[in-house]
């Protein structure tokens, strides 16, 4: 099986780094495209193509739910998961409705990312307990 090709995108060089690092140490995933705003984000998606992007809600520009939107819509067979600190119910069913297959917080343990990634891709939701019982 060859490895799930990542795109990250996040407006904090730190927080990119961190994602890439988590998900270098697990060999099933190969991070091939970063971007600091969700426009550069639909650029680097189109360009590359990647299985799966990860994504923050709010980047300078495009905010990441439209950058969600629109790779959503250009390459449906792409995984898409928020990655944000909100906890704000808007903004999770506005990721959702853009097409979002996932909505994770930043304070996940960053051990646990690639766990969560994974699922995503295997189709399974990934979005924190604490958000699931508020949304039912």
């Amino acid at each position: 099986m060859s490895a799930i090709r990542v795109l990250l995108a996040d407006d904090h060089a730190p927080t990119r780094g961190e994602m890439r690092e988590a998900l270098e140490q697990d060999e099933r995933f190969d991070v091939i495209a970063e971007a600091a705003d969700g426009a550069s984000a639909v650029q680097a998606a189109v360009r590359e193509r990647p299985d799966l992007c990860v994504l923050d809600i709010r980047m300078p520009g495009t905010s990441g739910i439209a950058a969600a939107r629109e790779i959503s819509s250009r390459l449906p067979d792409t995984k898409v998961v928020m990655l944000t600190v909100s906890v704000d119910d808007d903004d999770l069913l506005n990721a959702l409705r853009a097409g979002a297959d996932g909505y994770l917080l930043k304070d996940i343990d960053t051990t646990r990312l690639p766990h969560a990634l994974y699922d995503v891709i295997e189709g399974r939701a990934a979005i924190p307990r604490l958000l699931v019982a508020r949304l039912v």
